[in-house]
């Protein structure tokens, strides 16, 4: 059963998973992306099962789910989803040791840092466990003999920073001054190469067009009361230097709610990342000027075509990057019709 957004926030959570074993059958070799090294797959006659596991299962991963599940129905696979309800590093490890402990044909994994995922990868390889990274892979992936299904964030945030300084200069009329870097969770390779990529894309304005804006990085939440006081206090402090908010995450979402309660429109520029119905909604009422959406659909329905390329057909899989679509006042309309069906 797949879930709409608005099932998860109800429900929050994570689903279980079962721990039946799956049958180990006769190998077949699949090769690894970039590596001089295959690992062996248990063919998939006997053993039909395949698990996701996110990092944070908020409603960003609702169109993921979609597209796992429904391309898994296609194959024919018993799918499973699974991860803890907010970002927590050291519960998706135990997640994804969980997957393992079940044997299945394939694993979805993030992997949300450099370091901390990657003897439960190789275990998962060793045991002839197809493994590939959807959402987020960080940096060395590579040397891990896996492809990977999701935005490529440098690029991505670089748009955002284009998309943040000329919003603030439109919005505002001044050529200096603070763009926010809001982030909710620190050490996340993902946002932190979209805050690093908006530095660059905001110097880059600077350059092409003789202003001055700085940035600075502010930790928000994904508790919206949090969120929001965070936001109150920061522009309390520096409200006479900011000039915009450019969020690697959805909190441009909360930022619009705090936008309207605060009075605040058309004080500054307000953006970020994902296309959650409240990111949509901002964008409708003006209090958000832009967001970059990464195609999350994919991320659930590549990933899995590329796991069934691998395992029924031989084919080594590569990396796919999901992409930065701008949404804004020009799309917005056509964008929310589309999403409308992950809403629920």
């Amino acid at each position: 059963m797949t879930l709409s957004r608005r099932d998860v926030v109800k429900r929050g959570g994570a689903l279980g998973v079962g721990l039946g074993a799956g049958l180990p059958m006769a190998d077949g070799l699949l090769a690894a992306p970039k590596a001089g090294r295959g690992y062996r797959l248990r063919a998939q006659e006997g053993n039909r099962n395949v698990i996701f596991v996110t990092h944070d299962d908020n409603p960003f991963f609702v169109p993921v789910r979609a597209g796992f599940e429904e391309f898994g129905t296609m194959a024919g696979w018993e799918t499973q989803w699974i991860g803890p309800p907010a970002h927590d590093e050291v519960a998706t490890l135990q997640y994804q040791l969980d997957a393992i402990a079940a044997r299945p044909m394939a694993v979805g994994f993030t992997r949300v840092n450099t370091a901390q995922f990657d003897d439960a990868i190789r275990q998962a390889q060793e045991e002839g466990i197809f493994v590939i990274l959807y959402n987020t892979a960080s940096d060395g992936y590579q040397e891990l003999n896996v492809a990977y299904v999701g935005q490529e964030f440098i690029p991505a945030g670089i748009e955002s920073g284009l998309q943040a300084a000329r919003h603030a200069r439109e919005i505002t009329g001044r050529t200096d001054g603070t763009i926010v870097l809001g982030t909710i969770a620190p050490g996340h390779s993902a946002l932190d190469a979209r805050m690093e990529g908006a530095r660059q894309g905001i110097a880059q304005y600077n350059e092409e067009n003789g202003t001055t804006f700085t940035t600075e990085d502010l930790t928000t939440s994904t508790d919206p009361a949090e969120a929001i006081a965070r936001l109150d206090a920061k522009w309390a402090a520096d409200g006479d230097r900011i000039v915009g908010f450019a969020h690697a995450d959805f909190v441009h979402a909360q930022t619009g709610i705090w936008i309207e309660q605060a009075g605040l429109e058309g004080q500054f520029a307000n953006g970020g990342f994902d296309l959650v119905p409240e990111v949509l909604t901002a964008i409708q009422n003006g209090t958000a000027q832009w967001s970059i959406a990464q195609n999350p659909y994919a991320q659930g329905w590549v990933t899995s075509s590329l796991i069934h390329m691998g395992a029924a057909r031989g084919y080594p899989p590569f990396s796919y990057d999901t992409g930065a679509e701008i949404v804004d006042a020009a799309n917005i309309e056509a964008v929310v019709e589309r999403e409308q069906q992950f809403a629920g």
